[in-house]
């Protein structure tokens, strides 16, 4: 009876750990391929890639550890964006596909190094999920 529970008890947290982390994927992509769904964001001013940036920088988590990129394994990006390092995300940063969005966000969030540690925080985490999605493209 006991091993039956626990089983139970396993089986219902991963598939709880499952659905989770397949949401914050379905967000990512929800924002990343309508930036018009984001959230709106007052210190965006209307703009929708502000927008969208700042509702991808809340999802930096769901990232893999590990990004697979064309020079081999990233393991610093998500290291990186939990430090707030935005100047060493944006220095290295190559963007295709995301590009507009990494533009949006450095003009809020960044402003070439003159934003508040909070800011490029934010700014970092939004860059991680950048890389991710660029990564996920072969871009990276």
């Amino acid at each position: 009876m006991r091993n039956s529970l626990l089983k139970i008890a396993i089986g219902i947290s991963c598939a709880a750990m499952f659905s989770v982390s397949h949401a914050d994927v379905a967000t990512i992509n929800k924002y990343y391929k309508n930036p018009k769904l984001a959230p709106k964001v007052q210190r965006c001013k209307g703009n929708q890639d502000c927008n969208a940036f700042y509702a991808l920088s809340k999802q930096w988590q769901s990232t893999p550890n590990c990004l697979k990129t064309s020079y081999g394994a990233d393991c610093e990006t998500k290291k990186q964006a939990k430090d707030g390092d935005g100047y060493g995300l944006w220095k290295g940063g190559y963007f295709t596909d995301t590009y507009h969005l990494a533009e949006a966000g450095e003009a809020v969030f960044y402003r070439g190094g003159a934003a508040s540690k909070a800011d490029e925080r934010i700014f970092a985490q939004g860059l991680s999920v950048l890389y991710y999605l660029e990564s996920k493209n072969g871009n990276r």
